[in-house]
């Protein structure tokens, strides 16, 4: 974290004149000496947010908001104080009194810089030449003008393979670029990895643009919809939402947040007046998702397509946000229609009654789409949608909503609601059984993973891999598949693997006289590998473990000797180069071993 002395903050604040930080907020107009307009803070008709040119400080007579430009900052993007003071010194180009972790700080502020530069690019490519022209007339088709894609930062990337690349090289090695996503190399060359699409700049609630997602928009075929950048250090799909830093001061005005399904969809929801609306990026709403939402609002409308897909996604939404306590309504649009096309169809006015007036409760909506797939005349029928919806009052409903729906559903399937009762209270105690058994599951799992952490080391994973191999048939294939990826250090137990495998592949039976006879001078502590102890069972998870570690072992050994080829000051540029992206390469194969190994212990703790 960068530290700013008191002397430093007031730089910032001295730089950051609070009528030019405000007024790229809030619409501002002069009344008298100060500044006016409505307050981003709540929501009203009358202007009573004032800003003091001054004195630097705002002042709202409606909420009671107020402070200095840091404050304003810090409450208006629901940042904390430091954050916030980091925001304005990097706008205004202030550098702290001292950065702590400078190397892991410089990378991450790279990588901001290569997306800003190409965000820049894509924008001027759209908006200013003639290689856009295409892809400006389809967003103009679908009712965008200049205006809204400036206002999100729309951009193209050209057709052309590496015009981007040739623009940020000038100001970044290229290893910068490819680790940012943005470039890949083949053989011969560097190329963009995002060609002939229209690129959406995806920012952190800050407003930096941490990464991009690209759409074709002529059609072609065989080819993904949507392509978003890869996952970086500061870009990672599953936790941002597109278009929240926008969003926040509509949020607070509302108090609320609208969840779409597309960039579009925000977009148009955007001229149509509605503009705290967000969306994820392709993927379902993660539980990262729902906690980010509930830093800003308590309150969510989804206003997701009419279809069957759209149905079914608000239904699963409903789920997270009601487990982290969000209160939700669901937009329900008539005739399958999404957002965008509901707006052309009918009109701005009519998408904003229905976002205000035709909203359906959480409970409601997910009751009636229970039933009404149901033949509730019919038992099996009734059955089916007792479970289902037992099984979603058990995740998010509290004791009230769940008496006034079992009851509800008492009167629309005529069955006596004490035996509904009855059948929920069995429904629940099933549920904790299940629940118990598999946490003691996830305890023992959980207990034999520290052991086995504890214990890790190259060695006794190379033990424990030669016992395996030697005694479980299942073991071998997965242990085949990666020996060209495992490093074992030791050179005795190394070449009695190769012992093992060699007699396998010959067709020769597995046992202690054939590997004496072809492993010389084998000692009795090598022939206990191969052996069978009271303790031993067949452990797919353990096996994975060990070639895991060994893999690990590898890359390790890889990137130290390449470590020292990059600062060989003897070394040719060229092989330099080789030793960097290698370099990258091998941290990319290693994080991704980490995070599989991160999300097994994670899930292990649930």
């Amino acid at each position: 974290m960068a530290f700013f002395s008191s002397k430093k903050v007031e730089e910032i604040k001295s730089a950051a004149d609070i009528v030019d930080v405000i007024g790229e907020f809030v619409s501002l107009q002069q009344a008298g000496k100060n500044m006016k307009g409505l307050c981003p803070f709540h929501n009203e008709k009358t202007p009573s947010f004032f800003v003091s040119k001054e004195r630097q400080i705002f002042n709202c007579f409606g909420c009671g908001e107020k402070g200095n430009v840091i404050q304003f900052i810090s409450k208006y993007k629901r940042i904390e104080y430091h954050e916030a003071i980091q925001f304005l010194a990097d706008k205004y180009g202030i550098e702290p009194d001292r950065k702590d972790s400078i190397k892991k700080n410089d990378s991450v502020e790279k990588l901001y810089r290569i997306n800003e530069l190409a965000k820049q690019f894509f924008s001027l490519q759209l908006l200013n030449l003639e290689s856009g022209n295409d892809a400006l007339n389809y967003l103009k088709s679908r009712g965008f003008d200049e205006q809204i894609l400036s206002y999100f930062e729309i951009g193209f990337a050209p057709k052309s393979g590496n015009q981007l690349w040739e623009n940020l090289a000038k100001n970044f090695h290229d290893y910068e670029l490819v680790e940012a996503g943005l470039i890949g190399k083949n053989q011969s060359e560097y190329y963009d990895i995002f060609r002939n699409k229209v690129m959406f700049p995806i920012r952190d609630e800050t407003g930096k643009t941490v990464g991009f997602s690209g759409r074709i928009f002529n059609n072609e075929e065989n080819t993904a919809k949507y392509v978003n950048s890869t996952q970086t250090e500061v870009f990672t799909k599953s936790e941002l939402l597109y278009n929240l830093d926008k969003a926040i001061p509509f949020i607070n005005q509302n108090k609320r947040l609208v969840l779409m399904e597309g960039f579009f969809d925000v977009m148009s929801a955007y001229k149509a007046d509605i503009k705290e609306a967000v969306c994820s990026m392709g993927t379902a709403l993660t539980v990262q998702h729902a906690n980010l939402i509930k830093r800003y609002t308590d309150n969510v409308v989804i206003c997701y397509d009419g279809d069957e897909a759209g149905i079914k996604a608000a239904y699963k939404a409903l789920i997270l946000l009601g487990q982290v306590g969000l209160d939700t309504k669901v937009a329900l649009l008539p005739e399958k229609l999404d957002p965008d096309d509901y707006i052309k169809k009918y009109s701005k006015e009519s998408f904003r009654n229905v976002l205000k007036n035709n909203l359906y409760d959480q409970y409601d909506f997910v009751y009636e789409m229970i039933v009404s797939r149901k033949d509730l005349t019919k038992p099996a029928e009734i059955e089916k949608a007792k479970l289902a919806l037992f099984e979603y009052l058990d995740k998010v409903a509290s004791s009230t909503i769940r008496e006034i729906y079992l009851k509800k559903f008492s009167n629309d399937t005529k069955v006596d609601y004490q035996d509904i009762l009855a059948d929920y209270h069995n429904f629940q105690l099933e549920n904790r059984r299940r629940q118990s058994i598999n946490q003691r599951k996830v305890a023992m799992t959980k207990a034999q993973t520290e052991v086995r952490l504890t214990k890790k080391n190259v060695e006794a994973a190379t033990d424990k891999l030669l016992n395996y191999y030697a005694l479980y048939e299942e073991a071998r294939t997965l242990i085949r598949n990666k020996l060209d990826l495992i490093r074992i250090d030791n050179h005795r137990k190394k070449q009695l693997l190769m012992t093992l495998t060699q007699l396998l592949a010959d067709g020769s039976p597995l046992n202690e006289m054939m590997v004496k006879a072809d492993f010389s001078e084998i000692t009795e502590e090598e022939l206990q590998l191969l052996r069978k102890t009271p303790s031993s069972y067949y452990n797919e998870i353990e096996v994975i473990d060990c070639i895991e570690t060994l893999i690990l072992n590898r890359y390790e050994h890889e990137y130290e000797k390449n470590l020292l080829l990059q600062d060989d000051p003897n070394l040719p540029i060229e092989e330099k180069n080789k030793a960097v992206f290698k370099i990258m390469e091998i941290r990319k194969n290693i994080n991704n071993i980490r995070e599989k190994r991160h999300v097994k212990k994670t899930n292990s703790h649930r």
